[in-house]
């Protein structure tokens, strides 16, 4: 398959990856760009659900390109309801978060507790627990307006409403203050590192109340996916007609890829994009 590719994100597992800290080793020479959208152009003999014109997510990283040659095995075609800014930021986010959440067995009614509110992942894991009948308590920081603020007396404010699942994009010693909030074999799953700090848990919950305390990382769960294209099939069919999957902060071309770059690593909300046909 001829991919032109349309739009890519910056996205920030290409940050560390250009600052030489991704936790995947990459083989080099590497091409950033983790999430992408593209059109295709031209497709190969035998190639039969796949079409010229079509709008296609692709399934590898190296998105931060024109043009792309890859095997039909690796493209998922996007639904019309998503334009080109949303399909770009397909790949990472929704996945992460909707996995996240089938990662336990969860029942209707169960309360799932999240940190980082305000994330990208944070917004969708609410979106897609509204569709599973879950609520979602979410825990802000001090000042931010939400009814729980972290801080040292959490477990103490919120011990009417134990939860059975808790995601923690933190660490440091946010991760003890939300495995305290969990019910006897309770979850908690560590999927980000904003505080910069190692996971701290005070092991008596861990002996006391049997909980269950695990790291998240997409790569591995996609590796672990035997039908990987079905997965983002059904993922992008829960998301077609979503007006928002991200908001968006600006467009550069690739030809500003610097600046591109230093506007994603600095302060302001919504996701930077490049326009790889430009």
């Amino acid at each position: 398959m001829l991919v032109a590719m349309r739009l890519a994100p910056v996205n920030p597992a290409d940050l560390l990856l250009i600052a030489g800290r991704y936790a995947f080793a990459p083989t080099y020479p590497a091409v950033p760009g983790a999430e992408g959208v593209g059109e295709v152009l031209a497709v190969g003999a035998g190639v039969t659900d796949l079409v010229p014109g079509m709008r296609v997510l692709p399934l590898t990283r190296g998105n931060w390109t024109s043009h792309r040659l890859l095997p039909a095995a690796d493209l998922v075609p996007v639904p019309a309801g998503l334009a080109d800014a949303q399909a770009a930021l397909l790949r990472i986010n929704p996945a992460t978060a909707w996995r996240l959440l089938h990662m336990v067995p969860l029942r209707a009614g169960d309360p799932v507790l999240l940190n980082a509110p305000g994330s990208g992942v944070a917004g969708l894991v609410r979106h897609f627990a509204a569709g599973l009948g879950v609520p979602v308590i979410d825990i802000g920081r001090a000042g931010s307006g939400h009814t729980f603020c972290d801080g040292p007396d959490l477990a103490a404010r919120l011990a009417a409403r134990c939860a059975v699942l808790a995601l923690d994009c933190v660490a440091g010693e946010a991760t003890g203050r939300l495995a305290a909030c969990l019910a006897p074999g309770g979850t908690l799953l560590v999927y980000g590192h904003l505080s910069g700090q190692p996971c701290q848990v005070p092991s008596t919950l861990l002996t006391g109340r049997g909980l269950s305390i695990r790291g998240f990382s997409l790569r591995p769960a996609e590796a672990a996916d035997p039908d990987i294209r079905g997965f983002y099939r059904m993922l992008a069919a829960r998301l077609d007609g979503m007006p928002l999957i991200a908001p968006v902060r600006g467009v550069w071309p690739l030809s500003a890829l610097g600046e591109a770059v230093t506007a994603a690593r600095g302060p302001g909300a919504g996701r930077v994009l490049l326009d790889l046909a430009a």
